[in-house]
């Protein structure tokens, strides 16, 4: 799913969005991958941030939608000015945000790009690290002021090359050599630090604070239900969502469970952390949970053990049933260990945990296992409990 998400505007067709003349081209002259995100079907609709405290560009937020009232992206047009002399840059761009408020993607009004501090225009890999630090919600600009960029120094011309430099070297980046800290490398683009700055804080400005509003306004069963019954991506929202919210989890347990067994190791791998601690401190949940060893990936089986260790009243029922997936030969010699730390764990609430008959049978049966490491993991285990 990933991709590179800069769309750079050339020419060819004219559209017409929130009273602005917009145009747009695929980017296959120049070899940039992106996704054209103005030009993708669906229906839009607008929503108006009141008192904006972004004068100078557009109030209004475009939602795309598809066909079944999925939100495909937010997107607000933007004119900003990048200042560091008292003479500004005034950039035109779109920014897109997700259909859960994640920083998606930028582009670029016709016939403009973005400059650094000597003028000269953007180059493909400045596009790229400018998407990653946009995507970025840990960015060094986090924690800067506007005012912590700028360096005054009265020996020295108050020029915006020089400005810039200031900040590089506040930054332990050196730019006249580009030898820049392996740290910070990822993190600025030499010459052109005011314009990420001012990107940076515009994602994740008023504009995402209100597209988390609209999110939060939309949010109900019916709408999980679409995402997690969508495409890829849409699935991979609805498991953000019920992360996030895991109040709406109980409704989609059955979904999300069956996703836990998928072969594919990333949905498998996001199911498995987006179900909630405490969900899974019930019995009945707990065997459920446990039955999707059965038919999950290698990998899948042991996250699911390991799910269980920080479970702190993992009850005898799935103990027994753990340890029979093993003696069955469904999960591996190592997992051994791990459900032995998982009896471990709970016998600070149950003392009598190896006293349970079910549980003492099979420890007892693994003890004269034939393999000579299983019987001396268990004796091992027995003797110190």
């Amino acid at each position: 799913m990933a991709k590179y998400k800069i769309f750079i505007l050339i020419l060819l067709s004219s559209f017409v969005m929130s009273g602005y003349e917009y145009s747009s081209v695929s980017s296959s002259e120049n070899g940039f991958p992106s996704v054209d995100y103005l030009n993708m079907k669906g229906t839009k609709y607008s929503h108006t941030i009141h008192n904006s405290s972004d004068s100078l560009s557009d109030n209004t937020i475009i939602e795309l939608q598809d066909e079944n009232g999925v939100t495909c992206w937010y997107g607000r047009y933007f004119h900003k000015d990048i200042c560091t002399t008292g003479v500004c840059k005034m950039v035109k761009l779109w920014i897109f945000w997700d259909a859960i408020g994640n920083y998606l993607g930028i582009q670029l009004d016709e016939n403009e790009s973005l400059t650094k501090s000597d003028h000269t225009p953007f180059e493909m890999e400045d596009y790229k690290r400018l998407d990653r630090i946009l995507s970025d919600t840990l960015s060094v600009f986090k924690d800067l002021n506007y005012e912590d960029l700028i360096v005054e120094d009265d020996s020295q011309p108050k020029e915006e090359t020089n400005r810039e430099n200031k900040l590089f070297a506040f930054l332990n980046v050196d730019a006249v050599s580009t030898a820049t800290s392996p740290a910070l490398k990822e993190y600025v683009i030499e010459k052109a630090v005011f314009t990420c700055y001012t990107l940076w804080h515009t994602v994740y400005g008023e504009t995402k604070v209100f597209i988390d509003s609209l999110i939060r306004d939309k949010l109900n069963a019916e709408y999980i239900g679409k995402l997690l019954n969508g495409e890829e991506e849409q699935i991979f929202y609805g498991l953000e969502i019920l992360q996030k919210y895991n109040s709406y989890f109980p409704e989609f347990d059955t979904t999300v469970f069956s996703m836990v067994t998928s072969p594919k190791k990333e949905l498998s791998r996001k199911a498995l952390t987006i179900i909630p601690t405490d969900y899974l401190r019930t019995p009945d949940h707990q065997l459920r949970f446990i039955k999707l060893i059965d038919n999950s990936l290698y990998e899948s089986k042991l996250r699911i053990i390991y799910r269980l260790q920080s479970i702190d009243n993992v009850s005898a029922d799935a103990i027994v049933l753990l340890l029979d997936k093993y003696i069955q030969g469904i999960i591996s010699k190592g997992s051994l260990n791990m459900i032995y730390i998982i009896i471990a764990n709970n016998m600070n609430e149950n003392n009598n945990l190896l006293d349970n008959k079910d549980i003492a049978s099979r420890l007892k049966l693994l003890s004269n296992h034939s393999d000579t490491f299983i019987a001396n993991l268990t004796n091992n285990f027995l003797q110190k409990y």
